[in-house]
């Protein structure tokens, strides 16, 4: 039975490359593959989404309608279909979804932010089952920053249901937390502003 993954983002995030190293894996791993992208290559910021395939037997129809697992890294809300698990990164407002501060912990453990992309790949990988092969892993990473994503990629693939609870609750706000609030800030300043003053009313 073929699984069907979708990972919803934004251009620099590295939705591709998550997409792009899992497909490489999967079919070092004698899997039947595909994968598609659907991205904005005009602004740096903009929608990017992949969709992959994957099957013991050759893969009919590549177009995902109905993800069994999706993987949401911001929030453009482009990606109109749905995700029977979805994992989202702390912070987005996704009903129903497993939050893991992806981001976050790609800066405390790794450096840098985007280590949390790998860590999000070691997730993708535990809920679709596929076995942790480290030498088929390390075969289809970029060698820049080779063991860094290897160690992020098991992190990813070991976390437990509780130590997930645990690092949500203990994370610092993610950047759509603070950009919400900062949102929320500004529009009460603006009401505040204007409390009180009927329009055409003079101001005294």
């Amino acid at each position: 039975m073929s699984t069907k993954i979708a990972l919803d983002g934004v251009g620099g995030q590295g939705v591709r490359l998550i997409a792009g190293i899992m497909g490489a894996l999967l079919a070092r791993m004698g899997k039947e593959v595909t994968v598609l992208f659907d991205y904005d290559s005009s602004v740096r910021g903009s929608m990017s989404d992949a969709f992959l395939i994957f099957d013991d037997e050759p893969i009919a129809n590549p177009v995902v309608e109905e993800a069994d697992i999706m993987l949401k890294l911001a929030d453009k809300g482009h990606l109109r279909i749905s995700g029977r698990k979805v994992v989202a990164d702390l912070g987005l407002d996704v009903p129903g979804a497993e939050q893991i501060p992806f981001a976050s912990l790609g800066s405390q453990l790794f450096g840098k932010e985007l280590f949390g992309n790998m860590i999000a790949l070691g997730r993708l990988l535990r809920l679709a089952e596929i076995e942790f092969n480290e030498a088929a892993i390390r075969e289809s990473l970029p060698r820049r920053y080779e063991d860094d994503n290897v160690k992020a990629i098991r992190f990813g693939y070991d976390l437990s249901d509780e130590e997930i609870v645990r690092l949500a609750s203990a994370a610092p706000p993610s950047r759509f937390q603070m950009n919400t609030a900062a949102t929320s800030e500004t529009h009460e300043r603006t009401i505040s502003a204007g409390h009180g003053v009927a329009a055409g009313e003079p101001r005294s």
